[in-house]
């Protein structure tokens, strides 16, 4: 069924939230945060995209839709209660910015490059949807006051993260473009593009942040393409922006959640969807007449909840015109590597997973409500008995991880002694200059093969001392039961269980992802050098080495049927 992103429905979705906004705004007269937002979090004011700026940015759209006789647009809050309350923040926004130009982020940055750019790209973004209706004169000329001296401190900043650098730029574009009497920005522009861009091979960001910052900087990078006159200079640069968000399109669950697994910064593991996206789908769909991009926005549409950035969707309708409708779809069924990212992503219709190399998670699998969120493979070994594949090799029909065991300098090995006095102070200093008794490394293979609903799994050491004890683990979220041929449980956060030998299960729901056979050669529950699980409900198979251990992982529905499994 198809989906019709509408401006009007976005700002009903927008009208709906602001008395809580609203409940936010400090409204005491005379005070000098008058006009504020007031974060429940931490109780300060904030004055940038996590808090006034964007609060006048929304209450804007609301007011302009008003002037301009949207149809359809909500007319509760009243247009003169906009407006009070448009004006009281953005004059607040002008008494905090600081003589540079800059705002702070209260719980961090403080004259803050990046964090005004943020705002910086709000403001002007308004600005240019607004700066022809005569009733939001007066609030246009104030923020144009304040982006003017906000991009002169803009140009003067720095930044901190690969991100940053691109929102500057993108805010430096836009208010070249936007704002009368403004500085020229292509200096500056031209010093942070001259770095190149951080994409790799694979299409990947550097922050590798599906969740969070490939929308900042896909939406940054939009504003300099779509204000700057050179081509030449521009295409590359959209290049870029398509193949990030081809890449971002194969990290997408059947349900619309991302997988975090590659990600440095703070949606490391979060199972969302990934809304910041939505906007830059639907913009470079339209921009480049991609159709996949445009359905892709309308899926993760269908499946978000409430959006915390409904205003960048919005700016982008209003630009192309007040509706699109397309079809929700995203791609079901794929094999790719990404060798640069050592990523391998696999998708079956509602089964999803992916293969890491370099980290000690393994294998992370979906499958409709169920989830595998980790395997892992450790072994007692010298504290370098961790699986972390130092190679993934792909083929038609299997994926090959190696672990050398070899993570660590002068490990596994014991020190000698150096015949020579040794001050304290210089212990650790020494170890370099001291010879070794070699111990042969943890090395081992893990050798995954899709199959129908699931995978066959092959784990063998290489190399190693025998008779050390290792483990399997399978991570999975609380909230499930563990079911096996005679016993069903529920799991509490952090329990451990050890499948000694034939097949278990872990329900969510009619869900099921099943292992298959148990293994129980020691039950260290907390083997050392393995990692702990945390929160989450733990399945061990256990050996003693040497190991060479084939196993299953199957998912299904309990009201479909099962699937064959390797312990029948």
């Amino acid at each position: 069924m198809s989906i019709s992103f509408d401006a009007a429905a976005l700002l009903q979705r927008m009208a709906a939230t602001t008395a809580r906004e609203f409940s936010y705004q400090n409204r005491i007269p005379g005070d000098s945060l008058y006009g504020a937002f007031i974060s429940p979090e931490h109780w300060l004011d904030e004055s940038g995209h996590v808090g006034t700026t964007r609060l006048i940015v929304r209450w804007g759209y609301l007011a302009l839709a008003q002037a301009q006789n949207l149809p359809g647009a909500p007319t509760v809050p009243a247009f003169a209660t906009l407006l009070e309350r448009l004006e009281s923040a953005v004059d607040y926004l002008l008494r905090v910015q600081r003589p540079s130009g800059l705002i702070d982020l209260r719980n961090t940055n403080y004259e803050s490059g990046p964090d005004t750019a943020f705002a910086l790209q709000l403001i002007c973004a308004f600005i240019e949807r607004a700066r022809s209706t005569l009733e939001l004169a007066d609030i246009v000329a104030k923020l144009t006051l304040f982006a003017q001296r906000a991009t002169v401190g803009v140009m003067e900043s720095g930044f901190h993260t690969p991100n940053h650098r691109w929102v500057i730029v993108g805010a430096l574009a836009l208010a070249q473009a936007v704002l009368p009497d403004h500085p020229n920005t292509t200096p500056t522009i031209d010093l942070y593009l001259a770095e190149g861009l951080d994409i790799d091979a694979d299409g990947a960001y550097l922050e590798r942040s599906i969740g969070v910052y490939d929308a900042v900087t896909a939406r940054s990078l939009l504003f300099y393409v779509e204000n700057t006159a050179d081509s030449a200079a521009t295409m590359p640069v959209l290049a870029a922006v398509e193949r990030n968000l081809a890449f971002d399109l194969h990290l997408l669950h059947a349900d619309g959640t991302a997988e975090t697994g590659l990600s440095v910064r703070q949606d490391y593991g979060q199972r969302n969807v990934p809304t910041p996206l939505i906007a830059n789908y639907l913009n470079v769909g339209l921009l480049l007449g991609r159709q996949d991009f445009i359905n892709a926005a309308a899926f993760l549409y269908e499946r978000a909840g409430e959006m915390y950035d409904l205003e960048w969707l919005l700016y982008v309708l209003l630009k192309h015109g007040s509706s699109v409708t397309a079809e929700p779809a995203i791609l079901t069924s794929y094999a790719n590597s990404y060798p640069t990212n050592k990523l391998w992503r696999y998708r079956a219709d509602d089964l999803s997973a992916s293969v890491f190399g370099g980290r000690t998670r393994l294998l992370h699998l979906v499958y409709r409500s169920a989830e595998l969120v980790a395997v892992k493979i450790a072994q007692a070994y010298f504290s370098v008995g961790l699986f972390i594949a130092d190679s993934l090799e792909t083929a038609p029909d299997e994926v090959l991880l190696t672990s050398s065991g070899k993570q660590k300098p002068a490990l596994p090995a014991y020190h000698l002694p150096m015949g020579r006095p040794v001050a304290p102070e210089t212990f650790e200093t020494t170890k370099v200059d001291r010879d070794q008794k070699w111990i042969p490394p943890a090395e081992s293979a893990l050798k995954i093969t899709p199959v129908d609903s699931g995978f066959d799994l092959h784990y063998r050491t290489l190399d190693g001392l025998d008779d050390v004890i290792a483990q399997i683990s399978f991570d999975f979220p609380p909230g499930g039961l563990w079911e096996t041929e005679d016993t069903v449980v529920t799991c509490a956060p952090g329990s451990v269980i050890f499948l000694k030998q034939g097949w278990g299960r872990m329900r969510y729901g009619a869900d099921v992802i099943e292992i298959a056979p148990g293994a129980c050669a020691h039950l260290a529950r907390d083997m050392r050098h393995s990692e702990a699980s945390g929160d989450l409900v733990r399945v061990l198979l256990t050996f003693r080495t040497p190991v060479d251990h084939r196993f299953t992982i199957r998912t299904y529905s309990l009201l479909d049927g099962m699937p064959t499994r390797m312990t029948d």
